[in-house]
């Protein structure tokens, strides 16, 4: 009788841990009309570009044969890959953690006006406090109207005669704009990059990444929570806000080159049944004899 390793286990129970988290990203792809064809073409370059990272931290060569054995890949879908890399730029539809992470200049505003707690509605021009000069702390490049345009588009802000008002309960994005996915997936990627470390990474550091899980609820009871959770969100996201800023404001112009996300979720459905009793059949009666 064959015994397995320790390490075969833990991969195994990894991976078994692993479909878990694929089950509702399976789900968007599919609602997506992106199919296992594509999805597994495209995991080829992400198992690649991770082996090479992953190789890099070990300080092992950056070969076909070290980068196939690590990742599983056949090396003639390595070299190719590689041979693509060396000679194709990166889509401008590929896109990285670092540029998820990066906030666009129009939630630098809205993240600027929160922080200085400026009334909701603000004149368009003028001195502080205004839209437009809450707009020059940000940037100089942009033009106040051409933010002011994208914030209404987003639905972030209404222009109400010149005047700028913030829309507070707006601030959930169209769930089929570009940038709703990319806070997603930023936020995902991230989340799980925190869980990774954690489990996979010795050393003291560890980052922050907790919940808290409750069941046998009523419906009733899952609206009270959720509200309590939006109220803690709040909280949490000016307070974060409030110390950011500053620090950004700080450490950016002496080349800071850290980046930091805080999230926080809350997710609630029916519980699930395992298994579902399949009903039993009724005996037939015995047919007569011929």
């Amino acid at each position: 009788m064959e015994s397995s390793s320790p390490a075969a286990l833990h991969a195994d129970q990894v991976l078994q841990q692993a479909l878990v988290i694929m089950q509702p990203l399976i789900l968007w792809l599919l609602r997506s009309g992106v199919r296992h064809p594509e999805f597994s073409a495209a995991m080829k370059q992400v198992f690649l570009d991770q082996a090479r990272h992953e190789l890099d931290r070990l300080g092992g060569k950056q070969n076909d044969s070290a980068i196939s054995m690590l990742s599983g890949l056949h090396r003639k879908d390595v070299k190719a890959l590689l041979e693509s890399l060396a000679t194709q730029e990166r889509k401008p539809t590929e896109v990285t953690r670092e540029q998820l992470g990066r906030p666009t200049v129009p939630s630098q505003v809205i993240t600027r006006w929160m922080t200085l707690e400026w009334p909701e509605v603000l004149p368009f021009a003028g001195e502080a406090p205004s839209f437009e000069a809450v707009t020059r702390q940000v940037s100089n490049d942009v033009h106040p109207r051409a933010i002011l345009n994208e914030l209404i588009r987003l639905g972030m802000v209404t222009d109400e005669q010149e005047q700028v008002r913030l829309c507070r309960d707006a601030f959930i994005m169209d769930p089929q704009s570009v940038e709703a996915g990319n806070l997603f997936a930023g936020s995902c990627a991230d989340h799980l990059a925190a869980g990774v470390h954690n489990l996979s990474l010795p050393g003291p550091r560890k980052f922050l990444e907790q919940s808290v899980f409750a069941d046998g609820l009523s419906q009733e009871s899952i609206k009270v929570l959720e509200r309590l959770a939006l109220s803690l969100w709040s909280k949490t996201l000016q307070t974060m806000l409030r110390a950011a800023t500053p620090l950004s404001d700080q450490d950016e112009p002496q080349g800071g080159d850290q980046r930091i996300r805080l999230g926080m979720f809350c997710y609630s459905e029916p519980i699930q049944i395992d298994s579902v009793p399949v009903k039993k059949r009724k005996p037939r009666k015995a047919a007569p004899p011929l």
